[in-house]
């Protein structure tokens, strides 16, 4: 069934007017009328079932029938904090990791980040990094959008973690813990710290470990920082299969 990204108030009988490029692309682009259904998600995980009672490019009015959690989601959900990293390797980890599941992902600036953009430049590229994450999750089918936060650097991004979530740091000079160890029957919130091109400093290691950030290894061989996050998902989502 189709699925599109519109807030909406949790009024059963109550109707959902879609307008600009939702109408269009509702309308015209996949030409549905009405008596046909659809699924309208509000981007936080509630799904509206709909029926189309109006459609046209300008307006789609759509009659909700019944709402309901989105089914898509994971049972945990997935702070990424991913050392920014050069070129455009940034959109695709959006890309794939939106697709896996992630709920948020938080740039962070790290030592031995190549890429340094200053706060007036990154918040330019924020927009279009949301917008990454909104069309990526209507193509797979979510029903929730994840959130990108503005750039922080590592010291606060550690010192932000909850207490009550589980943490760790992806560390290629870890050989024995292992990622499933931790998220193994988890269902908490988890965040989970990879670094850039270069990898995380001693220092930074040790500071992840001062507040409780647990050192995991993804296996014997060294993966770039645009797989790391892809390797990560995938391996949370296999867990709750």
């Amino acid at each position: 069934m189709t699925r599109i990204f519109s807030d909406f108030t949790d009024d059963r009988g109550g109707v959902i007017t879609l307008t600009g490029k939702d109408s269009v692309h509702v309308a015209s682009a996949l030409r549905m009328r009405p008596g046909e259904m659809i699924t309208v998600c509000d981007g936080r995980g509630k799904d509206a079932l709909c029926v189309i009672e109006e459609s046209s490019a300008a307006r789609t009015v759509c009659k909700i029938l019944d709402v309901a959690p989105s089914p898509e989601e994971l049972p945990v959900r997935v702070f990424l904090c991913q050392s920014y990293p050069k070129g455009d390797k940034f959109e695709f980890i959006l890309q794939k990791t939106t697709e896996l599941g992630v709920s948020c992902v938080i740039p962070v600036m790290s030592d031995r980040c190549i890429s340094r953009p200053d706060k007036a430049s990154f918040d330019k590229k924020l927009l279009r990094y949301r917008d990454i994450c909104r069309e990526a999750a209507q193509q797979c089918g979510r029903g929730a959008i994840p959130e990108v936060r503005g750039m922080t650097d590592f010291r606060r991004a550690v010192e932000s973690v909850p207490e009550n979530a589980a943490a760790v740091f992806c560390y290629e000079k870890e050989y024995g813990v292992s990622l499933r160890s931790v998220i193994s029957g988890y269902t908490g919130d988890l965040y989970v710290f990879i670094g850039p091109e270069g990898g995380y400093t001693e220092g930074e290691a040790d500071m992840a470990r001062s507040r409780g950030i647990t050192p995991v290894t993804l296996g014997k061989r060294i993966l770039r920082c645009e797989t790391a996050p892809v390797f990560v998902m995938s391996c949370i989502g296999y867990e709750f299969l």
